[in-house]
């Protein structure tokens, strides 16, 4: 086929035009390919946890070609914040987690990056240390929900009495404790959270003692056994108190449940065991 000069261009013009033409579509094709497919990394999938220990979780997921490496990503709520802990090395699609609490729940987030451009994350992957499961009595009507905190779908809710089991620890992104429990629907076990101020452990009450504070500075009595739990009062060091029960705090501690005077009211909560000797 014979190119057509146009008529309002000249000659000149038109080879100059052509020839350009031609330069741009020959390092168009010449360009390699991957330099046009280096955007944004895809989403990390295939995240799941393996083998675990009391203080340490191992993650893994589908490894990407053509990046840099991956971002993990780590919270001890289900609902953030979420802060980077890791980077990992491109080649390598697992990450092992030391250092951890026994008995507590962890979330992970982890995605891929190429330079400055970083991809989608991961679905969050919950993955939980292994620790003693714990039987436990339901204390009040209480709501157990599909994860911790009141924003997640109710799942049921159990009568005062229930029995359940902990098998976890875990808390809200407001830092209240929770529990993730196993417990008995229709002649089925059935898995949700609750917060941990609702339960009993061990389900028995302890018979009443007495008790002097031995903390120098004081010691707080809390709403819930959690040193995060509201402050109910402060009670001076040699404060008498009457122990109504003992329970396992989000910390996994011992503490009391105990009832003392205080400001001239009856008042109860919750304290660290520790500080408290027998009397």
């Amino acid at each position: 086929m014979k190119l057509q000069q146009p008529s309002n261009c000249p000659y000149g013009h038109f080879r100059k035009c052509l020839c350009s033409f031609l330069l741009l579509l020959f390092a168009i094709l010449c360009i390699p390919q991957t330099t046009f497919a280096a955007g944004r990394p895809g989403k990390v999938t295939g995240i799941k946890c393996g083998t675990t220990t009391s203080n340490s979780i191992n993650i893994s997921w589908t490894p990407q070609s053509g990046i840099s490496g991956y971002q993990i990503f780590r919270s001890s709520s289900y609902d953030g914040p979420y802060k980077k802990i890791m980077n990992i090395a491109v080649g390598n699609q697992a990450f092992c987690n030391l250092n951890l609490q026994s008995g507590r729940e962890y979330y992970y987030r982890v995605r891929a990056y190429r330079g400055s451009s970083t991809g989608k994350f991961s679905k969050i992957l919950a993955a939980r240390t292994k620790g003693a499961a714990q039987s436990a009595t339901v204390r009040v009507s209480a709501n157990v929900r599909k994860r911790a905190g009141t924003n997640h779908a109710l799942l049921t809710t159990l009568a005062p009495g229930t029995r359940v089991t902990v098998t976890c620890v875990t808390n809200t992104k407001s830092g209240t404790p929770w529990s993730r429990i196993t417990f008995p629907i229709n002649g089925r076990r059935k898995t949700g959270y609750i917060r941990s101020d609702l339960l009993s452990l061990g389900g028995q009450q302890t018979p009443q003692r007495k008790g002097v504070v031995i903390a120098a500075g004081g010691l707080h009595l809390r709403k819930s056994a959690s040193t995060k739990s509201q402050i109910i009062a402060t009670l001076p060091m040699n404060t008498t108190v009457t122990i109504l029960k003992e329970t396992t705090g989000a910390d996994m501690q011992k503490w009391y449940q105990v009832s003392v005077k205080s400001g001239g009211k009856t008042r109860k909560g919750y304290v660290a065991a520790r500080f408290i000797r027998i009397s």
